[in-house]
């Protein structure tokens, strides 16, 4: 059989779930034996995948500007042709309704991925496209697909965001970002990380107005908000406010930060949704499942299917991520050590047993070969 050449197409290569979860599912595609192209607007991930002999392409693919649609419609069409392509794989909304329209000039099928729950009004409505198949990340983004974009259930394959176990290690090497830190061992340390936007950055805001009474209890305890935004300078503000409330420096904000493997090694409290829930998992960190959809607590093997089927979002709880509840579950994980080192074995299989980045490739890539049957 011939090598098969797929180009991945995204909005851009900032930090960020989707994000991050392309750059390994190309990487992964590659030890596959597939020729991996990607395109997007670029962004600090770029570097990791040219590090790997990916070849990435810059398209405006982030803005839905007429200008930036036919540029991005025009380029990808070229780069199509140019290189053989033989199946495209979207990740976003803009990407996707690019793809269809290169789909259209070239014959060359398209595929997306749904991330997450799409809005349905009517101006996104316009921007929907979805290829011939639909790969959905948990149950009810599926379920979400099918009654409010009427998409045919046949059409949809339900398959997680696989993990890099080999990166995300429990035994990585924290030592140096310890130091360069000024953390000490005996410290103990809760890990926020996500991108720092609306409503996710106000869930960093609930943490640090969390930590007060954290610290009542525990008085060697730390927070580290990681990721950036429009809400960075808020955050920043307060935990300046708190550290000097605290009389110490309790809150750390670092900003962007590629090497989040190491920070989230750090934890003794993960606090997450989506990917980062899963990434923290891989690295035997017990997970409080905090988001702007709504509050899980903390990550058991009793509630752990219903957080899959909701791609560990908070999606499908009733209670609201707020300060009280956050530090309740924190002080429950930080009381308990055997708790948090049993959580954290049971998330480390499920993960293997789950999520692996080499199982949910190849889920992947039964796709791209039923659509390349179908247009035979």
């Amino acid at each position: 059989m011939e090598q098969l050449t797929v180009l991945l197409v995204l909005m851009a290569l900032d930090t960020g779930g989707a994000e991050t979860h392309v750059v390994s599912l190309a990487r992964q595609l590659k030890k596959e034996g597939v020729r991996v192209l990607v395109a997007s607007r670029g962004g600090k991930l770029t570097k990791e995948l040219t590090a790997s002999g990916i070849e990435h392409f810059t398209f405006p693919l982030d803005s839905k500007t007429p200008r930036s649609l036919l540029v991005s419609v025009r380029g990808l069409t070229k780069l199509v042709r140019e290189y053989g392509v033989d199946l495209i794989h979207a990740h976003a909304r803009i990407p996707a309704w690019v793809s269809q329209w290169v789909s259209y000039f070239t014959g060359c099928p398209y595929i997306t991925t749904s991330h997450g729950i799409y809005s349905t009004s009517w101006g996104m409505g316009f921007l929907t496209a979805w290829g011939s198949k639909i790969i959905a990340v948990s149950e009810d983004v599926k379920e979400h697909l099918i009654k409010n974009f009427k998409v045919k259930p046949e059409r949809i394959y339900v398959i997680p965001n696989g993990i890099d176990l080999d990166k995300f290690d429990p035994g990585v090497d924290t030592s140096e970002i310890q130091k360069e830190l000024g953390l000490e061992p005996q410290d103990l340390k809760i890990v926020y990380v996500s991108r720092l936007m609306g409503a996710r950055g106000e869930i960093a805001l609930r943490l640090i107005e969390a930590m007060p009474e954290i610290a009542s209890s525990y008085q060697g305890v730390k927070l580290l908000v990681v990721g950036e935004g429009d809400k960075l300078e808020a955050i920043k503000e307060q935990a300046e406010g708190c550290n000097r409330a605290l009389n110490g420096r309790r809150v750390i904000v670092t900003g962007a930060r590629l090497d989040t493997h190491t920070l989230m090694g750090l934890a003794d409290v993960a606090v997450g949704v989506g990917r980062v829930a899963l990434e923290a998992m891989a690295l035997k960190k017990p997970v409080i499942i905090a988001g702007e959809a709504g509050f899980m607590g903390v990550l058991t093997p009793e509630n752990f299917n219903s957080g899959m089927k909701h791609n560990f979002s908070g999606r499908g709880s009733a209670e609201k991520t707020g300060s009280v509840n956050l530090a309740a579950s924190i002080k429950r994980l930080l009381a308990s050590p055997d708790w948090r080192r049993e959580l954290g074995e049971f998330g480390r299989r499920a993960v293997e047993e789950y999520f692996s980045i080499k199982s949910m490739t190849r889920r992947v890539m039964d796709v791209y070969r039923k659509v390349l049957e179908e247009v035979k």
